[in-house]
């Protein structure tokens, strides 16, 4: 290894040639230009010196230079342009002269340099270490007593037992849900089994009852022709409107009323990728997340599915409550676990009950 680059912090400065005024500090540090290390001789404010195997094609361009400084368990890396020359002292040096000495890495760079010149920082080798850090040893403090002692190592160990088994209970959620937990990518919609009143032409509603009886009219729709069409309530039923009323625009086919009786029933129909049908087939369970963040669960409805739809019918358990008709539900598929889910179920359930989770 090196001597020392620098015993006397308080050496004075070295000029640099062709009379700038900058002084040239023998820091130690290391020239990274176009992939080629060169050793560091000299580094002022405005430009460094370096030696090494230089790439003939760099001398009078400019070039990005990487000045690395290593010290004591990190480095330091400032980069900055610089005009690559030829320095006339001697062969195999090169100048390498900032295009923008004022740039974002002075501060850095007149730190280090500081630093060095007042001492703070000394180098061995390539090394630079920091001078003068090691704290003075004082006296011996006083012991605490063996009982304060034991109690503090007992809180620290059950600290770090509680955070290991919820490190653990957290981890084995993740890989549970990612191994036996599918989300569909798409929402479900909450609707009704009963009939769904749409548009029959397009226009502009002009009368709408949500009260009307079997056999009144229950919306008017005036066309652009100016004829009135008149739709009748075909049932005594519950009906709901899906955001419209007087002087609504309406497309023809649009939903306009759900109709919903007494034998109807409130389900959630959803698309379903075709890759994941299989996978809902024989789920274990399917569970429905709500806005509010009630969860509830659900079953896949014989026949729903159809050769060439992506289209299903899921019946909630328990049925679902016609307030929440039109909501949209987030749906998860559970595989089969089999004894792997049972013993996570239980490990994860002890885990809670150590660390107080209900």
């Amino acid at each position: 290894m090196e001597p020392a680059l620098l015993n006397n912090a308080r050496r004075g400065p070295v000029t640099l040639p062709g009379g700038n005024d900058h002084p040239v500090v023998n820091i130690p540090f290391t020239a990274l230009i176009d992939g080629r290390q060169l050793r560091g001789r000299g580094l002022s404010l405005v430009a460094a010196y370096v030696s090494g195997l230089m790439d003939p094609q760099a001398v009078n361009t400019t070039r990005i230079v990487r000045l690395i400084f290593q010290l004591d368990g990190f480095s330091v890396t400032l980069v900055a342009d610089a005009e690559v020359r030829e320095d006339p002292l001697g062969s195999g040096t090169a100048e390498l002269i900032f295009k923008n000495p004022t740039g974002p890495h002075l501060p850095q760079l007149r730190h280090l340099l500081n630093a060095f010149i007042a001492g703070d920082l000394v180098g061995i080798g390539q090394t630079i270490g920091v001078a003068g850090t090691a704290a003075a040893k004082g006296p011996k403090a006083a012991t605490a007593p063996e009982s304060r002692l034991s109690l503090r190592r007992l809180a620290g160990g059950l600290g770090v037992g509680f955070l290991t088994i919820a490190l653990i209970a957290v981890a084995g959620t993740l890989a549970y849900q990612r191994m036996f937990i599918t989300l569909v990518p798409t929402l479900g919609t909450v609707v009704s089994t009963g009939d769904v009143m749409r548009a029959t032409a397009t226009g502009q509603i002009v009368f709408f009852d949500l009260n009307a009886a079997k056999g009144d009219v229950a919306v008017a729709i005036q066309a652009a022709s100016g004829d009135v069409q008149s739709l009748l309530m075909p049932c005594d039923c519950v009906v709901t409107a899906n955001g419209l009323g007087e002087g609504s625009t309406v497309l023809i086919g649009e939903p306009l009323l759900q109709m919903t009786s007494a034998t109807d029933q409130t389900v959630v129909t959803a698309t379903i990728p075709p890759e994941m049908l299989f996978d809902l087939a024989k789920a274990a369970t399917v569970d429905l997340t709500f806005p509010d963040g009630t969860i509830s669960q659900a079953s896949l409805e014989a026949g729903s599915v159809l050769q060439g739809s992506d289209a299903v019918t899921l019946m909630p358990n328990p049925a679902l409550d016609p307030a929440r008709l039109g909501q949209p539900v987030e749906i998860r598929i559970q595989h089969d676990t089999g004894r792997l889910g049972t013993v996570y179920n239980d490990l994860a359930n002890r885990a809670s009950t150590l660390i107080g989770v209900n």
